[in-house]
């Protein structure tokens, strides 16, 4: 894909028709990782596709450049995967990012949430208003869930749900105090509590049991 490496996708067993998430890293991030973390935390059930972005240069990892780079690629990704691996369902997807992939994936997310009416956004810092939420439930989605392990975070969170419930978006900021700016430990652990509350309503998912 021009002006971005090859994404990474997971491919669960089976023949059953799975729903898609797609995940978006932080700066300095890669998608292996970002793939790893995810197909955990969904056991499996789910194809994850991880997009890589641009090479930080002389240092390690990838970045977006923007939320139209990050749009882009999503798109040039999703319809790859959709193309290659029919099982993939048309609706129910997650969309989930980390830092760079929760705060540009908020500015962009609501083209696309017809095919991805989840949110799990951990550690962004764009700030949802009513607007916003109202297009992004007048376009098909469902839930948003926020996990912030900063103060920093925290608080454009707390906001974002004010002004998503405003909007009757049902959203739910779970915070991890002292964790910092990380995916993992408390912020992880509050995630994966918090699935089953996204994805009530999407029986493709089957998360409740956790195993």
């Amino acid at each position: 894909m021009r002006g971005f490496g090859p994404a990474v996708l997971f491919v669960p067993g089976g023949t059953d028709a799975r729903p898609l998430l797609i995940a978006a890293h932080g700066a300095g991030g890669t998608p292996e990782w970002e793939c790893e973390y995810w197909r955990r935390l969904s056991f499996d059930r789910a194809f994850v596709l991880c997009l890589r972005g641009t090479p930080l240069g002389t240092y390690p990892g990838y970045f977006y450049r923007d939320h139209r780079a990050l749009e882009k690629e999503l798109g040039e990704a999703e319809r790859a995967a959709r193309t290659s691996e029919p099982r993939i369902l048309p609706g129910s997807g997650m969309y989930v990012g980390f830092s760079q992939g929760a705060t540009m994936g908020s500015a962009m997310i609501n083209a696309h949430v017809t095919a991805f009416p989840y949110l799990v956004l951990v550690e962004g810092f764009d700030l949802w208003n009513v607007p916003r939420a109202q297009a992004f439930a007048r376009n098909g989605g469902k839930r948003i869930l926020i996990a912030c392990g900063s103060k920093e975070c925290a608080k454009v969170g707390a906001a974002s749900v004010r002004w998503l419930t405003k909007a009757n978006v049902e959203a739910r900021l779970e915070y991890a105090p002292g964790e910092g700016h990380t995916p993992m430990g408390g912020v992880r652990s509050r995630i994966q509590t918090s699935l089953p509350w996204l994805l009530s309503d999407a029986p493709a998912w089957a998360l409740s049991s956790g195993g």
